[in-house]
């Protein structure tokens, strides 16, 4: 049995709460600093770029850019789709099929 915590791949695991020997802290402390510092340079990729934008006050005079799909997606529907009803009662009014409750 092997109880000094690698899987196979060489990789320390969790600690068990036995305790290690004194060769595998070097080892642990080691690969914690490495895993340290390379999820330090993951944030740093991970944070946008500040752009130089000249600041007036407390304010940048330049706004971030924004994404505007959700807006165009949602007026074009609209317009789609009142486009379309429009036409339908056009096309329903010319062959004389349109029934409006107050037109008897």
């Amino acid at each position: 049995n092997n109880n000094n915590n690698n899987n196979n791949d060489g990789e320390i695991l969790e600690d068990d709460g036995w305790g290690d020997n004194d060769e595998n802290t070097d080892t642990i402390i080691r690969k914690q600093e490495e895993r340290a510092s390379k999820y330090s340079e993951l944030e740093a990729l991970r944070r946008p770029k500040t752009s130089a934008a000249p600041v007036v006050g407390n304010r940048r005079t330049e706004e971030p850019e924004r994404d505007m799909f959700i807006p165009i997606f949602a007026v074009v529907s609209l317009v789609g789709l009142g486009g379309s009803y429009g036409y339908e009662m056009m096309r329903l009014a010319s062959r004389g099929e349109l029934y409006l409750p107050w037109g008897n």
